[in-house]
């Protein structure tokens, strides 16, 4: 059974001072990693924001929560990614998904600002599947490769620098429905499932639900995984938690904004809702039940999951 992590997420600070004080109080109330999204927008660019935390700490693991993979050509960013792990001492953790599109304060969505049209789920998991398989080209071949693809033809790539973990830094993609589960056990390291209900369909945060339940995709990335299953480190990204000593009112609001029971709601590894000991009690539940160890908190509730961080890390 895996050690339980706790990762948070940041993205930015109001100043670079400020920025290395956050880092050092993610390491010192004994969380695992920080990680930064990648969005435009008022956040920092994640890679250079994940140099910087790494350089004010000593234990912590720096990351992102995740890099959207249309932004950037996968052989430029596998470039990033060495480099970042050789100057963070193997601290890095890599991760990627298909990107999705918030909009900024001004109403506009990332691919409206960089001018871009953002392709169907399909073309961009297919486009995903080889971005990964370049990333990893590089990040593990001793000498330089050629790549053919739908999306990428590569010629002669020389693979440099050397990434510091070998025999490279973990990958984790995040993503949601079959495809996206298969191919995350089929490639990643770390599987971040994303936090959809068990109900088809839009939700209120614009994001699309396949009609699975936890254990439903804990099948289909098993299908993906083969044989590799029990190496992958299961996370989800715990984005409705509370930490709150009423929790039946914020259990309700959530159940009916997703239209599921409470029952079905408590069964999703994301919802921590309640008080330190009962969040305690779920967190070691779902890891017997389901293999999940690895959970990501918001950085709003930070300081007030710290407790739970404390008694449960490295358990």
């Amino acid at each position: 059974m895996r050690p339980i992590r706790f990762g948070v997420t940041h993205s930015s600070a109001a100043s670079p001072a400020d920025w290395k004080q956050l880092a050092r109080k993610v390491e010192d109330l004994g969380y695992d990693v920080l990680l930064l999204a990648d969005h435009m927008g008022r956040q920092w660019a994640p890679l250079l924001a994940a140099l910087a935390a790494a350089e004010a700490t000593t234990r912590l693991r720096v990351g992102t929560q995740v890099i959207a993979n249309d932004f950037r050509h996968p052989a430029v960013l596998a470039k990033e990614v060495a480099t970042l792990d050789l100057l963070t001492g193997g601290r890095f953790e890599f991760g990627i998904g298909v990107g999705h599109p918030p909009t900024s304060p001004t109403g506009r969505s990332d691919y409206a600002q960089l001018g871009m049209e953002m392709d169907e789920p399909g073309v961009r998991v297919s486009r995903l599947e080889e971005s990964v398989q370049i990333i990893k080209r590089f990040l593990t071949s001793p000498e330089p490769f050629d790549f053919e693809g739908r999306f990428f033809r590569l010629k002669a790539v020389e693979p440099q620098p050397r990434p510091a973990q070998q025999p490279r830094p973990p990958i984790m993609i995040a993503g949601a429905g079959p495809r996206m589960l298969r191919l995350m056990g089929r490639e990643a390291d770390i599987v971040n499932i994303a936090p959809r209900p068990p109900t088809k369909g839009t939700t209120s945060r614009g994001s699309t639900g396949f009609g699975l339940t936890i254990s439903d995709e804990l099948a289909l990335i098993r299908e993906g995984a083969g044989d590799r299953y029990e190496a992958l480190e299961l996370c989800v990204f715990a984005d409705r938690a509370s930490v709150t000593d009423d929790p039946a009112p914020v259990a309700e609001a959530l159940a009916t904004e997703f239209g599921i029971s409470l029952e079905a709601l408590h069964e999703m590894p994301h919802t921590l809702i309640g008080p330190p000991g009962l969040l305690e009690e779920r967190i070691l539940e779902h890891r017997e039940k389901y293999g999940v160890s690895y959970r990501i908190i918001p950085g709003g509730l930070m300081e007030a999951f710290a407790p739970v961080v404390r008694r449960l890390a490295g358990k």
